[in-house]
C-alpha cells in the first residue's frame, strides 16, 4: 500500500471532515464525514476548487496549525460555521474541518440566559444575594444594595467586611453567620425576620437562605429578604382585633355562644357560664340546644337550623325571639335569644347566637302590669268617688239655693239690708259651689272614652267657631286657621280641647283690642304638634305652671269669670291621647299653647 493510499484510508475513520487538496486547491480526497457534511458525491465536489466552498482557505493555509472560522453552505442550503486546520502532507494539504454552529447557538444561548436572569434579578422587588461557601458575595441585586459601587465593592467580601464599611454593629453579621452555618450544617432552608427602626417606622424584611449543593458538595448559597413590614402591620392589626374581639366577648353582658354546622358547641362566653351554670369545659363539643333549651324547643330549632343549611328560610335566624333557656339543675328562666349564620374561610357554615337573661325584666314587667291594673282600678274607683260624691252635692247645694231664695222672698220684709246682703252671699256661694261641682263632674267623666275615630280638624275648627258665633261676633274675634290634618283621637274630647283654648285666648283678650288667633299644626314623625296661638293679656313667668292645676285660678273673678277647670280640662284630654301640652307666653304681649297628639293611640 502506496503512502497516499494509507493517508486516504487513515483520514476516512476521521469523524470530522477532511480533504487532501494540492497546491492548486483542487481536491484530491475527501472522507465520508466531508461528504456527508456537503451532501454531495465526490465528483460533484471535484468540479470546483475547495476556495469556493471555503472563502478562507487562504488564510487557514497561511496559518499552518491555527484554526480560522470560516462559513460554508452544506447539502441543504443552510449556512454553517465551521473551523477549518491545515496540515502539509508531502507537498499537499491535509484539510480539517469542524462544525462549531451549534456549539456558537449553545454558547449565545447561554449568553442571552445570563442576561435574562440578571435582568430579573436586577429588577425583583426583592432583596437576592449568592454566597460562596465561605459566606462571601458572589453576587448582590440593586435592590439589596442601591448604590452600584457599594454593590461591585462587595463581591468577594462577606457581612463582617461590610459592617466593617459601614460601622455597624457587628452583631449583626455573627447572626447571619450562624444561620449561613446552620443551612450548611442542615442542608436545609431557614427563614427569619430582621426587624430594625427607619425614619421613624419599624421595618420588617423576611430572608432566606437555601443552599444549593452539586455532587454533593456546597456549590453556593441563595440569599432572599422582601420587606414585609406592611403585611406585619396588618398581621399586628388582626392580632390587636383578635384580642380586642376576644375581650369583647368575654366581657359582654350577653351569653355569646358559637356553635358548627352539627350544633356542636364550639365558643362558650363567661356570660354563658354565669346564666346556664356550665363551664366551657363541659359543654364545648356538646348539642348546644340539649344544654341551653328545653327539650321540644331544642328540637324546634335543630329543625330551623338544618332548613337553613339544606338552603331553605328559617323564621327563627336574625330575629330576637323570647323563649325559656334551662339552667343545669333543669330550672327554667326567660331569655331573648337571637341567632346570627357565619359562612367560614372555607365555606362551611357555623352559628353565633346571643342571649339575654331577662328574669328582672319580666318580674318588672310583670310588677308594672300589676301596679297598671291597680291604678287603673284606684282610677276608676276616685272617679266614681268623684262623680258620686259631686253628684250628692247637688242636692245640699240645691236646698241651699232654694231656701236662701225663699228667705229672700218671703221674709225680705222682716229682713234688715245687712241680713240680706249675707243671704245674697250664701246664695251666690251655693251658685259657685254648684258651678264647681259640676266642672269636676266633667272633669271626671273625662276619662270614659267613646271609640277612637278619625277627626277633621279643619271640620272640627269650623264646627266650634259655629257654637261660638256669638261671643266670636261680639269680640270681634279673628281666627287665621292653617291647613289642618286628619288626625285619629276621642272627637267629643278633642272638640271640647279646641273649644277651651279658643274660648280661653277669647276670655283674656286685651281690652279695646280685637282678639287675634292663629291655629296651626306641624306634623313629627309620631305626633301631630298644634298651636293655638293669640295677642291676649298674656301671663306673667310665674304663673306659666300652674295654669293646667284643677281650680287654680290667676285673675279676680270680677274681672274674669270662670272656675280654673278649662286648662285643667285640656291638659287632662292631651294626657289620655298620650300627647303633652305646654304655653309660652309674654305679659302683654300674648301666649302661645302647643299640644301634641300621639299618631299610635291604641
Amino acid at each position: 500500500m502506496t503512502i497516499p493510499s494509507l493517508y486516504f484510508k487513515l483520514i476516512d475513520t476521521f469523524p470530522m471532515a477532511c480533504f487532501l487538496i494540492n497546491s492548486e486547491l483542487e481536491v484530491l480526497h475527501i472522507n465520508p464525514s466531508g461528504l456527508d457534511m456537503f451532501g454531495m458525491s465526490f465528483t460533484e465536489i471535484n468540479t470546483k476548487l475547495v476556495s469556493f466552498y471555503f472563502p478562507q482557505v487562504a488564510s487557514c493555509i497561511q496559518q499552518e496549525g491555527v484554526p480560522v472560522k470560516s462559513t460554508f453552505a452544506d447539502g441543504n442550503g443552510n449556512e454553517q460555521d465551521v473551523k477549518l486546520q491545515y496540515s502539509s502532507i508531502d507537498g499537499n494539504i491535509a484539510l480539517g474541518m469542524l462544525y462549531v454552529t451549534e456549539q456558537s447557538h449553545s454558547k449565545q444561548s447561554i449568553i442571552e440566559q445570563q442576561k435574562f436572569n440578571e435582568i430579573i434579578l436586577d429588577n425583583i422587588p426583592a432583596d437576592i444575594a449568592v454566597f460562596d461557601s465561605n459566606h462571601n458575595y458572589l453576587y448582590i441585586n440593586p435592590n439589596g444594595v442601591r448604590d452600584p459601587d457599594t454593590r461591585k465593592w462587595m463581591i468577594g467580601k462577606n457581612d463582617f467586611d461590610y459592617c466593617e464599611y459601614k460601622k455597624l454593629d457587628q452583631s449583626i453579621a455573627q447572626n447571619r453567620r450562624a444561620i449561613f452555618n446552620k443551612v450548611v450544617q442542615t442542608r436545609e432552608q431557614v427563614e427569619w425576620i430582621d426587624e430594625y427602626h427607619k425614619d421613624g417606622k419599624d421595618i420588617y424584611v423576611m430572608r432566606r437562605f437555601y443552599p444549593v449543593f452539586l455532587d454533593d458538595e456546597l456549590y453556593y448559597v441563595i440569599g432572599y429578604g422582601v420587606d414585609v413590614s406592611e403585611l406585619k402591620r396588618i398581621q399586628n392589626i388582626v392580632i390587636y382585633n383578635e384580642k380586642i374581639n376576644k375581650l369583647i366577648l368575654e366581657s359582654a353582658s350577653d351569653a355569646i355562644i358559637k356553635f358548627d354546622s352539627e350544633s356542636n358547641i364550639t365558643f362558650w362566653n363567661p356570660k354563658a357560664e354565669l346564666f346556664f351554670g356550665w363551664n366551657s369545659e363541659e359543654v364545648l363539643g356538646k348539642k348546644v340546644f340539649d344544654v341551653i333549651l328545653t327539650k321540644e324547643t331544642g328540637n324546634t330549632y335543630c329543625k330551623h337550623i338544618k332548613d337553613y343549611i339544606e338552603g331553605n328560610q328559617s323564621f327563627v335566624l336574625d330575629e330576637i325571639v323570647e323563649i325559656s333557656g334551662i339552667y343545669k339543675n333543669k330550672k327554667e328562666f326567660p331569655i331573648e335569644i337571637s341567632i346570627l349564620p357565619l359562612k367560614e374561610p372555607n365555606g362551611k357554615i357555623s352559628f353565633c347566637t346571643f342571649i339575654r337573661d331577662i328574669t328582672s325584666r319580666k318580674q318588672k314587667e310583670l310588677q308594672v302590669t300589676v301596679q297598671n291594673k291597680m291604678l287603673l282600678n284606684k282610677n276608676i274607683e276616685l272617679e266614681q268617688f268623684t262623680y258620686i260624691t259631686s253628684h250628692d252635692l247637688q242636692e245640699p247645694l240645691l236646698t241651699l239655693m232654694s231656701f236662701s231664695d225663699l228667705l229672700l222672698e218671703d221674709y225680705s220684709d222682716g229682713l234688715d239690708d245687712e241680713a240680706k246682703l249675707y243671704i245674697e252671699f250664701i246664695n251666690k256661694s251655693a251658685i259657685r259651689m254648684r258651678a264647681l261641682v259640676t266642672g269636676l263632674m266633667e272633669y271626671a267623666r273625662i276619662g270614659k272614652r267613646d271609640g277612637i275615630r278619625s277627626i277633621d280638624c279643619n271640620k272640627m275648627i269650623e264646627d266650634v267657631s259655629n257654637d261660638l258665633s256669638v261671643i266670636i261676633r261680639d269680640t270681634g274675634t279673628e281666627i287665621a286657621v292653617d291647613n289642618l290634618p286628619h288626625i285619629r283621637g276621642y272627637e267629643t274630647y278633642i272638640r271640647l280641647l279646641f273649644q277651651n283654648l279658643i274660648s280661653n285666648a277669647i276670655k283674656f283678650k286685651k281690652k279695646e283690642i280685637n282678639c287675634k288667633i292663629k291655629i296651626s299644626c306641624k306634623e313629627n314623625t309620631n305626633e301631630w304638634k298644634f298651636s293655638i296661638e293669640d295677642n291676649g293679656i298674656g301671663i306673667a313667668d310665674k304663673y306659666v305652671n300652674q295654669v293646667f292645676i284643677i281650680f287654680k285660678r290667676l285673675h279676680n273673678e270680677s274681672l274674669y269669670k270662670g272656675h280654673g277647670i278649662g286648662l285643667a280640662h285640656c291638659k287632662k284630654i292631651v294626657d289620655i291621647h298620650n300627647g303633652e301640652i305646654s304655653v309660652k307666653s309674654t305679659l302683654g304681649v300674648g301666649s302661645t299653647f302647643t299640644f301634641t297628639i300621639s299618631k299610635n293611640i291604641q
